[in-house]
């Protein structure tokens, strides 16, 4: 199981919002490379790493501090956040990010999301934001009545590299995973999982890696490990 620490970019700084709340920011880095950095140290091998503008507004503002991880540390990195068409893509791609995550566009336009995914097999991930069971887009502010069985049912036989999947109320929380949501989603796909929102300490991984589930790829972790509650190293031994 993979170790995601999450870099999430607002305004070229690395922050940390409260259940994907962009009026409740806070800022705990002004430079998200020398935050990479210390992850990298730390014997971390994979970032998560969302553009918080890009995602509200479709527009990035933080290619650059991205382009600076991927190429002043050896970080594979995972990246998201407005991204909604195939130059972005390329782009990202070019400058060395190892995985690209749709969110919005996956709901938005699927003609575009299977296009994408046929030419980009296995590089391309999802980004399924959970916000009261229903499925959250475009930052998080919008929320979308849509019948979640038949879409993970429909996307099955697709080559998608993971399903990121976050539940929005427990995010920046640190109130535990939540277990119910990924065993639903679980029941309804063979795609690799990768759990994100809610981590409160390393007991919470350890808690996961127990559970044995065949479809969990990694897990995200942020705020805590921003509020120093959460000890890498130790993580990464529970996962070995």
């Amino acid at each position: 199981m993979i170790l995601f620490p999450a870099i999430d970019l607002k305004d070229g700084q690395c922050v940390r919002l409260i259940q994907g709340d962009f009026e409740k920011s806070q800022v705990y880095n002004t430079s998200p490379i020398d935050q990479a950095k210390i992850f990298e140290d730390l014997g971390i091998e994979w970032l998560h790493c969302v553009d918080l503008n890009g995602a509200l507004e479709g527009v990035s503002k933080n290619i650059k501090c991205i382009e600076e991880i991927c190429s002043q540390t050896k970080l594979k990195i995972q990246c998201g956040g407005g991204v909604r068409s195939e130059e972005q893509i390329v782009k990202l791609l070019d400058i060395g990010i190892s995985n690209i995550i749709l969110g919005t566009v996956v709901f938005e336009d699927q003609d575009f999301f299977i296009s994408m995914v046929n030419k980009f097999p296995n590089q391309i991930s999802i980004a399924l934001d959970i916000k009261n069971n229903q499925v959250a887009t475009k930052g998080w502010v919008n929320v979308r009545n849509i019948n979640l069985d038949s879409f993970l049912n429909s996307i099955n036989s697709m080559k998608i590299n993971s399903i990121i999947c976050t539940d929005v109320m427990r995010d920046g929380m640190k109130k535990g995973i939540n277990h119910q949501m990924l065993e639903n989603v679980m029941s309804n796909t063979n795609i690799p999982l990768v759990a994100s929102g809610g981590v409160s300490s390393v007991d919470d991984i350890s808690l996961l890696s127990q559970q044995n589930y065949k479809s969990i790829k990694g897990v995200i972790v942020g705020k805590a490990i921003y509020d120093n509650e959460f000890d890498i190293k130790n993580a990464l031994e529970v996962l070995a």
